[in-house]
């Protein structure tokens, strides 16, 4: 566990730098670079960066209320914080799973987003790297002016309640994300934690899965992670949730991606939505949860937490010609909105409560049923590309 100094960000852009010098992970690590930074590499990459909060306070008292938000690298920093404090229903979270979090990326300001909201809420901040960024990001990304100066990226965990145990799990990789176009170091990971609740011990998890890849190694990244909770909780009350990107495609390859248009331009729209609604058929990320004893159902509505209006399910360059023709002349100008349902909780041992099932004591608040929360903005712009979900425990 890391307990950074609480007002600086840690330059890692020397290191970034060289690393862009070797071609493949191969040659990376058969370096005399490799063999001298090996240790500093391991230590950023696997163990969590703490951020304490002087004197958190939670916000509901008579039963806990979680989220779960992919926030799109905390681009839109302000208008996060504000919906966090003050939405009536988001404002009284005292858990908050978090994905795409930057730190010291150009791209979100060069700031350490998870030690920022660790001010802004007065709550404790667990978070761990996914990747050390080699570029400023995608395409669009790159052509900012600056340079990246921790670039981190990875995920949270924000509490109020009294926290113990957290760690880093590095899940089974999928793909090479050192040789691809936005160039990375690390790969996709679980955070989990203790938490002390009401005299009870509460594990929980948030993890963010492969995105270009296959449904069946997402399944296998869930599993490595349920199998993680598995061995730290033997059983006890646990949540977990996270971004679990169950788009129903395998991604990634030229064959793939003709795949994947041909589907989606010859499916009936009604198969189409039932499909990306009904992720659990297509994509065993999902089916792990019952399999470690979770429940799923009750605490997720069916609504999308995503929405894209899409020309093309991947890189048009992976296309030939003659499909590239055929897809504009199917969709349109005007593209097709595809929604996904990406992001998902589950828990075990522990009961979702109704709406106005149970009131909070010292606030008056009323618990709510388990939903998404959409048409989140600020100063007109969506605050990410993924609406947060919410659920209310008794604990």
């Amino acid at each position: 566990m890391i307990e950074e100094d609480q007002n600086d960000i840690p330059n890692n852009q020397y290191l970034a730098t060289e690393l862009l010098r070797f071609s493949t992970i191969e040659e990376l690590r058969e370096s005399e670079f490799y063999r001298a930074h090996e240790s500093e590499l391991t230590r950023l990459l696997s163990e969590p960066r703490v951020y304490c909060a002087s004197n958190p306070k939670p916000r509901l008292r008579s039963f806990l209320r979680v989220v779960e938000w992919n926030i799109e690298r905390g681009a839109r920093l302000d208008g996060i914080v504000d919906v966090l404090n003050n939405h009536p229903v988001l404002g009284y979270a005292d858990v908050l799973l978090l994905n795409e979090v930057d730190c010291g990326m150009i791209r979100s300001g060069n700031v350490n987003v998870a030690l920022e909201l660790s001010r802004a809420l007065s709550a404790h901040a667990i978070f761990g790297v996914e990747y050390l960024e080699l570029t400023k990001g995608n395409e669009d990304e790159c052509q900012l002016d600056g340079e990246n100066t921790a670039a981190l990226h990875g995920n949270a965990i924000l509490t109020r309640h009294d926290f113990f145990a957290p760690r880093v799990l590095r899940l089974p990789r999928c793909e090479n994300n050192f040789e691809s176009s936005e160039r990375r170091l690390g790969g996709r990971i679980g955070i989990l934690v203790e938490l002390e609740i009401a005299g009870k011990r509460l594990s929980v998890g948030n993890t963010h899965l492969d995105v270009v890849n296959t449904p069946r190694c997402r399944g296998k990244q869930m599993r490595a992670f349920l199998d993680a909770m598995e061995a730290q909780n033997k059983r006890k009350l646990a949540i977990v949730g996270g971004d679990l990107n169950t788009h129903t495609f395998a991604r990634g390859t030229r064959l793939r991606a003709m795949k994947n248009t041909t589907t989606i331009l010859t499916s009936r729209r009604s198969s189409l939505h039932k499909r990306l609604a009904n992720p659990e058929t297509r994509e065993p990320a999902i089916r792990e949860f019952v399999r470690f004893g979770y429940e799923p159902s009750e605490f997720n509505d069916r609504s999308a937490t995503s929405r894209s209006i899409v020309s093309k399910l991947d890189d048009p360059r992976g296309l030939p010609r003659p499909m590239k023709w055929w897809v504009n002349r199917r969709i349109g100008p005007d593209g097709l909105l595809l929604e996904f349902r990406l992001d998902w909780l589950a828990a075990r041992g522990l009961a979702a409560l109704r709406a106005n099932e149970r009131v909070d004591d010292g606030s008056s608040v009323a618990s709510v049923d388990a939903h998404t929360v959409r048409n989140l903005t600020h100063n007109g712009h969506p605050l990410s590309d993924h609406d947060p979900i919410v659920v209310d425990l008794a604990i």
